[in-house]
């Protein structure tokens, strides 16, 4: 089945969507046309309960895609397939797009999935470019076809926790412990890991009251957010996934639970629409560390105007941000090797050295692992039903607002 619109994907369906020219899209002149079409498959969680994320990295890939028609001159067609939000999907929906021609894989969001793709990549010697997917796992199996655009948990975590000591020295009255709520699935244990190593390192001035992992497909938090507000925190550090995030709040709002700060590294909520859309007023406040995009990037003015144009009734957040830059680095493979081959492709990309098209992630190396070597990080902060970027103030368009402002008073 052919998805022609681009604006999303079936549940149990392998989608094409062949890529037109990007008219306007590009400041400067592109590179020579490479002849012919690149085929490259696109695994995200499409439907089930990634449905949210996974379709925003759809629109991202294929904006990215035409994008990169117009400045490196390559002609993607992309077949996109969607892993229901199972792990083990990964690693089929590798197999299917490889049989389909695909040379490139771009994927697999989740962790779990992500690493189940790479089985099938190893195998086939297809190079795979990980647009997210955080878990340490991922880079540090001895897997040679991987390249990784996202940071690991550890860095990500790390560097977030140092904005965090940064903007907790500002406060008066500042919180003195949290409680960390994490997802107990690849991801959120890697994380949760993360967090006990850096805190420590990093020295922040709150004491952990208590770790609360929660299965990701649970339906109902309201025992361990009970846990976490029985603690005594004063704070809540969650490890989410979109629909958690959503859950995590309404449960505070039910429980009478205040505290003075939400914040979640390496993970989803602030940063989606889906969550302003679900919480109203309940969306504000929380803060969150992740990629985001370079306003001042000289493309970016346009790349957002054209994905205002093909998706009206979406934002452009780190999900598509990120999709859409690891399509610029297959792209600008592509071009350096010359061909749409995967040993000259895996070649290439060994050998990249870029600056970020649209991200504001530092210049885009991989170390012998397959690991970008960049990955600066920003903190959004949820103000006026959107995200707003608080640190580093170098970035900031917002200031920091605390505490949080008591749900049952809004």
């Amino acid at each position: 089945m052919r998805n022609r619109s681009g604006t999303g994907l079936t549940r149990r369906a392998l989608l094409g969507s062949g890529i037109g020219a990007a008219v306007g899209l590009v400041s400067r002149p592109a590179t020579a046309a490479f002849p012919g079409k690149v085929r490259v498959g696109a695994i995200n969680p499409s439907s089930g309960v990634l449905a949210f994320p996974g379709q925003a990295c759809v629109r991202g890939i294929d904006l990215g895609a035409k994008f990169a028609k117009g400045k490196f001159g390559i002609d993607m067609d992309i077949v996109h397939a969607d892993t229901q939000s199972r792990p083990e999907n990964g690693r089929i929906a590798a197999e299917n797009l490889i049989r389909q021609g695909c040379t490139i894989l771009i994927g697999a969001w989740d962790s779990g999935a992500t690493i189940s793709a790479l089985q099938a990549a190893e195998v086939a010697k297809v190079p795979m470019v990980v647009h997210i997917a955080s878990a340490t796992q991922v880079t540090s199996q001895g897997f040679t076809q991987v390249f990784r655009y996202y940071p690991t948990s550890l860095t990500v975590v790390r560097k977030s926790l140092l904005e965090l000591k940064a903007l907790l020295s500002s406060l008066k009255d500042a919180p003195t412990s949290a409680a960390v709520m994490h997802l107990n699935n690849t991801m959120g244990q890697s994380t949760a890991a993360s967090i006990d190593q850096a805190w420590k390192e990093v020295d922040v001035p709150l004491k952990i009251s208590q770790y609360i992992p929660y299965d990701e497909k649970a339906k109902d938090l309201s025992v361990e957010l009970a846990k976490a507000k029985a603690s005594g925190a004063d704070a809540l550090v969650s490890v989410t996934r979109v629909n958690d995030a959503i859950m995590i709040v309404r449960e505070c709002v039910k429980q009478g639970w205040n505290p003075k700060m939400i914040f979640s590294p390496n993970s989803n909520g602030v940063q989606d629409k889906a969550y302003y859309d679900a919480l109203g007023k309940y969306g504000d406040g929380a803060i969150l560390s992740t990629f985001w995009y370079n306003p001042k990037a000289p493309d970016a003015a346009a790349i957002l105007r054209q994905f205002a144009s093909d998706y009206p009734n979406d934002w452009l957040d780190a999900n598509s941000g990120c999709a859409f830059e690891a399509v610029q680095i297959v792209a600008d493979a592509v071009s350096r090797a010359g061909s749409a081959e995967s040993a000259a492709v895996h070649a290439a990309l060994k050998a990249t050295d870029m600056t970020p098209i649209l991200m504001s992630s530092g210049r885009i190396k991989f170390d012998a692992n397959g690991q970008n070597m960049g990955g600066d990080v920003t903190i959004l902060q949820g103000q006026n039903g959107r995200p707003r970027v608080i640190a580093p103030q170098a970035v900031a368009e917002a200031g920091f607002q605390y505490p949080l402002a008591p749900f049952n008073s809004r």
